[in-house]
């Protein structure tokens, strides 16, 4: 094997150890690392969302039509969902696209709002962006889920928990007559391939705290009066995104790919000229790869992070 050969077999093994650290890379970014995104986004949303239940009274009982609300304030932070037997405590947001479910739980727009009449709808990851349904399959009949919201407090009983394909709409159906909740989230975890459905039913409800001295628990099921239509339009369960979903990505991906690039040209320079100086190849190595190893990986996650968003809606 003469110089030549070796050096193209060389390059050829670097290039495929280096695509195998890249990929391992943006798995554990997919696993791990949304999860900082997010919960510093839930930790945002929920200052706001404590401070509009601190500030707000509820509005007199109207009638608004199924998926808006007698009182739906100007904000992000819709309302909050607990489920004491899994441990989850998350604020939900408006929406099921992939910018929504990034910061957190999402609330199909098609359905009503958790309290009225009908079957509200919430959607949530199961592995990437702090999983918030992460252990969603580990919840049995007769759990209780709770929702906060401006208007109160909401208790749900899981009747069913079922695995259906991702086209499956039939879990979305309007319950005119029956405030109902459906979560979903995808199934098995670090799939896509099916949905976990947990659906359940209101079974009790409290009022807003106006003050400390006056929260008056109820223990019979009152919803928000609506006028709710027999038919909603139809909420696509499948609603993930496809590729370049996010096209403002795009421009931020090539940047910071351009940027590493640069970063590994410029550490092969830098080691040439600290050679020139140190008589130990390794010391060389080690130096320049010291220098330049925090600018290389904090471009590296924004490399990771806008990429992600050009990727199709993870599990």
């Amino acid at each position: 094997m003469n110089l030549k050969t070796a050096r193209v077999i060389g390059f050829i093994g670097k290039s495929f150890i280096t695509s195998g650290l890249l990929l391992l890379g943006l798995v554990v970014y997919q696993l791990w690392g949304t999860g900082i995104e997010t919960r510093r986004t839930q930790s945002a949303l929920r200052q706001e969302f404590n401070r509009i239940i601190a500030t707000t009274q509820p509005a007199t009982a109207t009638t608004a039509p199924a998926g808006t609300s007698a009182f739906l304030p100007v904000t992000d932070a819709l309302a909050l969902i607990e489920i004491p037997s899994i441990n989850i405590s998350k604020i939900i947001v408006e929406g099921i696209t992939p910018k929504d479910l990034r910061r957190g739980p999402g609330h199909f727009p098609k359905t009503p709002l958790p309290g009225e009449l009908g079957n509200s709808a919430i959607a949530g990851h199961r592995t990437s962006y702090d999983a918030p349904f992460g252990n969603l399959n580990t919840v049995s009949l007769d759990d209780s889920i709770i929702i906060t919201t401006p208007k109160g407090k909401f208790e749900y009983i899981v009747k069913e928990v079922s695995i259906i394909a991702p086209d499956e709409t039939s879990v979305l159906k309007n319950t005119p007559r029956v405030a109902t909740l459906t979560l979903v989230t995808c199934h098995p975890r670090f799939s896509t391939s099916q949905r976990l459905v947990v659906r359940a039913e209101l079974s009790s409800t409290s009022p807003p705290p106006v003050t400390p001295s006056t929260t008056t628990p109820t223990t019979t099921p009152q919803v928000v009066d609506t006028v709710t239509p027999e038919v909603l339009p139809e909420a696509d369960i499948d609603n993930l995104g496809g590729w370049f979903s996010d096209s403002g990505a795009i421009f931020p991906t090539l940047l910071c790919g351009a940027l590493l690039i640069a970063l590994a040209m410029f550490r092969k320079f830098l080691h040439n000229r600290i050679s020139r100086r140190m008589t130990s190849r390794i010391a060389a190595n080690f130096t320049s790869y010291a220098i330049l190893s925090v600018p290389f990986f904090v471009t590296l996650y924004y490399f990771y992070r806008y990429f992600n968003l050009l990727l199709p809606a993870g599990a």
